[in-house]
């Protein structure tokens, strides 16, 4: 039986990626917790891979703007996210310049596609800190759950404090740290791959920890 890995926030860092994946084991499977896109100069390469090899992965809230932006971007209709640097889309926009319209529109179309989060046993898999919101009956419950912070105490101790009880593990993103953030009942993987830092994968059902250092190439032309 194939061991079952999560990867942290990519962010168009393909290099990355590669030097990660070629760690682990040859026929496992891979989850992504989103934000494939943006501020590395990659995310063509990076969302073909996912996407031609069935892997499975949560919608990001970068990969949101991506699905909603890009084609107007490309003929030059620009939004705060091609144009805000703290959403880096232009690294997104770039990277497809050269594209076919075909690899744009399945790409976004594949976008599309993803769901909020995946439930494996008593792992879930979500872009934000979900655990607050797991049992939650609000509206924008899946919304939460893509967008929030575990640093964000209001709605941790508002909605639901009791979460550290469930029986349930979150594995995400969203939040970078320079190390896995290790709870109770959740691991934060996003280890800052963005900013130079690493990429991170951990294997459902050990909680090994198997990571990278940010490859240069990702983050620059040289």
């Amino acid at each position: 039986m194939s061991s079952t890995f999560v990867i942290g926030d990519v962010h168009g860092c393909y290099h990355t990626l590669m030097n990660l994946v070629d760690k682990l084991p040859k026929d496992a499977d891979l989850i992504f917790v989103g934000d494939l896109c943006d501020k590395g100069l990659y995310t063509k390469e990076v969302i073909e891979f996912v996407k031609s090899n069935n892997y499975r992965c949560v919608l990001g809230n970068h990969d949101v703007h991506m699905k909603l932006n890009l084609e107007n971007a490309l003929h030059g209709i620009d939004s705060t996210w091609s144009k805000n640097k703290m959403f880096a889309g232009d690294a997104t926009v770039n990277s497809y310049k050269k594209a076919t319209r075909l690899i744009v529109k399945e790409h976004i179309a594949w976008l599309k596609s993803l769901p909020q989060y995946i439930e494996i046993g008593n792992f879930l898999i979500t872009h934000g800190f979900a655990l607050p919101f797991y049992k939650s009956k609000l509206k924008k419950r899946e919304f939460y759950m893509r967008v929030n912070r575990i640093s964000n105490t209001t709605y941790n101790q508002f909605y639901e404090k009791d979460y550290e009880k469930y029986d349930i593990i979150n594995i995400f993103g969203h939040d970078a740290f320079n190390e896995v953030l290790v709870g109770k009942n959740y691991y934060g993987i996003d280890t800052n791959c963005k900013n130079g830092n690493k990429l991170t994968a951990i294997e459902l059902g050990s909680m090994k920890i198997i990571d990278v250092k940010t490859n240069r190439k990702d983050l620059n032309n040289e």
